[in-house]
Order: structure tokens, then C-alpha cells, then sequence
């Protein structure tokens, strides 16, 4: 893409990491859908494929420089606690959350997170949220209200496994936003996240050993699990992110990326035979709008702007 301005390529990549995401989450779903594995063991398998491909590729960015995030014990501590309360249990929680519901409706529910981020900050900074927030987490609510619901309070139309792991997934963003935020303003995301996605992977790999249950599946499902749960929707999304927000800021990425919310909709409704009612939509509209509600129109290059930018989902 060297032909393209940085906005227009920053554009692209935004818009195909988000896409990527959505596909990711998509192919979760076949695995779970149609083969029936443990939530458990695709993440381990997840985690540790993209663990030793993204420390690969950080070392060949950053060198020995990739060192620097556990040079200290502190730093070495917080990546440790990013790997397993940050990714190790937002991927398992997401997976969970498309186990019990679909790919699009567990994505709906992780963009939670940011309003719940933006509601520890106020709790934090002792101040009341500001009307764009107070909106926000209106626009929550009701996205949540209609997805459960279908606008009838008396009946629940969406799973209680799937309302919870949705709103467990939606908690665990919001660690993986706070968690990594200091040791981000002084080290790399791509080698940080490396760490972490390495130490994650091999956590996950010693407690649920999954070389001890691999399942007979066909080509298409170890397609499903290596390609385009973790190559295409973990690694190559994530690189595309991280040159957007060198290209084009975090408010502008993060507002793009959303493209992953109806990637992931389209392709369970069209790919997977997932149904979507009218009330469906409209609850996902009014999660999704919250991405532009809390989105600042000055972007802040010391700040995490979305959780996405540090960690894999």
C-alpha cells in the first residue's frame, strides 16, 4: 500500500481490521456451532499460535528492543497480569459469549466495555460523566434492553449464559483496557502486546494442555481455528490496526474499527444461518453509537484510545 497517502491507507486499515475481527469472531462460531469445542481450548490454541507469530514478527521490528517491556520487575509483573486477567480472560469470555449467543451479538455486547471504562475513569476522578457519557451509557442500556428483550420487558428472547458472558466479556475489556495503560506510555504496543500474547498462550497451554484433546475435524475447521481465528483475525488484524493508528490517530481507528460489529452480524446471518430481528439491529445500533459519542475530537498519543489496540480479540 505504498502508492496511498497515509490518511487513505490508514483509512483501509482501520476499516480492514475491524472487517477482520468481525471474521474471526465469525469463524468462532463454526468451530462452536459446528464441532462443538471447548471455548477453553480455542483459546489456548488461539493464544499460543498468535503468541509465537506476533514475538516473531516484534522481533524482527524491534529487535533486541523487545526486551525492554520485562526489563524491570514492575513491567514484567503488569504483563504478566495483562496475559491473564486481560487477554487470557477477555478471549475466553468473548468465546464463551459467541458459544452461548452468535458472532454478532457477542460483539455487540464486548462494545460495552468502553462505557465501562469511561465510568471507572469518573469513579476514579471523582466526577460525574459528561452528557456525551451520560448518553453513552443510556444508548447501552437500551441496546441491551432490546437485545434481551426484543423491546418486552416480560420476556427474555437472547439466552441468561448468553447475557452473561456477553456482560462478562464487555468487564473483561475494560481490564485489558486498564491493566496494560501505564506500561503503554513507556514501551511499544507491538512488543507488549507480544509479551503478553506469549506469556497468555503459554498459561493457557500449561492449564488446559490442549495437545491432549486436539479434535478430529476437518480441512475447513482447522481453517476455521488457525487461519481465520487467529492468522487472519488476531496477527494480520491487529498489524493493520497498529499502522492506522500511526496513520490516522486512535479516535479516527477506533471509530473505523467498528466495521467489526457488522462484519461479524453479517457473516453469522448470511454465513452461519444466525437469525437477526428488526429489535436485534436497533440494539446494535445503540451499542455501536457509543463508539462515536465517546470518540475525542482531539486525539491524545499518550492514551490509549480503545481497547482494541491492546489486545487480541
Amino acid at each position: 500500500m505504498a502508492g496511498l497517502s497515509t490518511n487513505v491507507r490508514g483509512i483501509v486499515l482501520a476499516l480492514a481490521g475491524g472487517a477482520m475481527w468481525g471474521f474471526s469472531g465469525a469463524c468462532g462460531q463454526l468451530l462452536f456451532s459446528h464441532y462443538h469445542l471447548d471455548p477453553v481450548w480455542v483459546t489456548s490454541m488461539r493464544l499460543g499460535i498468535a503468541g509465537v507469530v506476533m514475538m516473531a514478527i516484534a522481533l524482527a521490528m524491534r529487535g533486541k528492543r523487545i526486551l525492554a517491556p520485562i526489563s524491570t520487575p514492575g513491567s514484567l509483573a503488569r504483563i504478566i497480569a495483562f496475559a491473564v486477567f486481560g487477554l487470557a480472560f477477555t478471549q475466553f469470555t468473548y468465546l464463551e459469549s459467541i458459544n452461548a449467543s452468535n458472532a454478532g451479538t457477542a460483539t455487540v455486547l464486548e462494545y460495552i466495555g468502553p462505557v465501562l471504562v469511561v465510568l471507572f475513569v469518573c469513579v476514579q476522578k471523582h466526577r460525574l460523566p459528561s452528557i456525551r457519557e451520560a448518553l453513552a451509557v443510556v444508548c447501552v442500556a437500551a441496546g441491551v434492553f432490546l437485545l434481551a428483550t426484543h423491546g418486552n420487558p416480560h420476556q427474555l428472547v437472547l439466552s441468561r449464559e448468553g447475557i452473561f458472558w456477553g456482560l462478562l466479556s464487555a468487564v473483561s475489556m475494560m481490564f485489558y483496557t486498564l491493566i496494560p495503560a501505564p506500561i503503554l506510555k513507556r514501551h511499544d504496543n507491538v512488543s507488549v502486546l507480544a509479551w503478553a500474547t506469549l506469556f497468555g498462550g503459554v498459561l493457557m497451554a500449561v492449564w488446559q494442555r490442549p495437545w491432549m484433546a486436539v479434535p478430529a475435524m476437518p480441512v475447513e475447521g482447522w481453517l476455521a481455528q488457525v487461519v481465520g481465528l487467529t492468522l487472519v483475525g488476531t496477527v494480520i488484524a491487529f498489524l493493520c490496526y497498529f499502522q492506522a493508528l500511526k496513520d490516522i490517530g486512535p479516535s479516527r481507528t477506533s471509530m473505523l474499527a467498528s466495521t467489526e460489529v457488522a462484519s461479524a452480524t453479517i457473516l453469522a446471518v448470511f454465513w452461519l444461518g444466525s437469525s437477526f430481528t428488526l429489535m436485534d439491529f436497533l440494539g446494535l445500533l445503540f451499542i455501536v453509537a457509543t463508539v462515536f459519542l465517546l470518540a475525542k475530537k482531539e486525539e491524545r498519543a499518550n492514551r490509549p484510545a480503545s481497547a482494541k489496540a491492546v489486545a487480541v480479540l
